[in-house]
């Protein structure tokens, strides 16, 4: 399984404004909406319940925010980068910079949890974190991710 499969090139934040965790889920439901993925409240709320249940934050600047999301039909991934990190998931862990945001519809469970795999084992790669940053745009964003997707088997 392939992040390529599932990636919409046009649910990219090069660059969050947002300082909090509201905020970034916010954002980025919004920008899931304008790229046609789903409806911006149902993505804000169902990202938001996830969070107060159990944060996404992964470590090492990594956070994965991911819901189950009724009246889509397919999985999708999305990136959201920011920098300065933002605190995400408590004071406990580093700010998070990168932002992978999978979105599923019910009944694809099978899929989202190969997905969530997947990220993380990307995230291990040597330098990810620091070529995502560098990026100038989404197409740059969605070149690095894409390149470091096909090293891995």
């Amino acid at each position: 399984m392939r992040l390529k499969e599932f990636l919409n090139t046009e649910f990219v934040v090069v660059r969050l404004s947002s300082t909090d965790v509201e905020g970034v889920v916010s954002e980025v439901a919004t920008r899931a909406a304008e790229a046609g993925v789903g409806n911006a409240e149902a993505v804000r709320d169902k990202l938001l319940e996830r969070e107060r249940q159990h944060p996404t934050v992964m470590g090492a600047g990594l956070a994965i925010p991911h819901a189950t999301v009724p009246g889509l039909t397919t999985p999708s991934l999305g990136v959201a980068l920011t920098d300065p990190g933002v605190a995400f998931g408590g004071e406990d862990h580093d700010p998070v910079h990168a932002f992978f945001v999978l979105l599923s519809p019910p009944g694809h469970e099978r899929e989202h949890v190969k997905l969530l795999a997947r990220i993380c084992r990307l995230a291990r790669h040597a330098d990810f974190l620091d070529q995502l940053l560098a990026a100038d745009d989404g197409a740059g964003v969605v070149s690095v991710l894409l390149s470091i997707d096909d090293q891995h088997v």
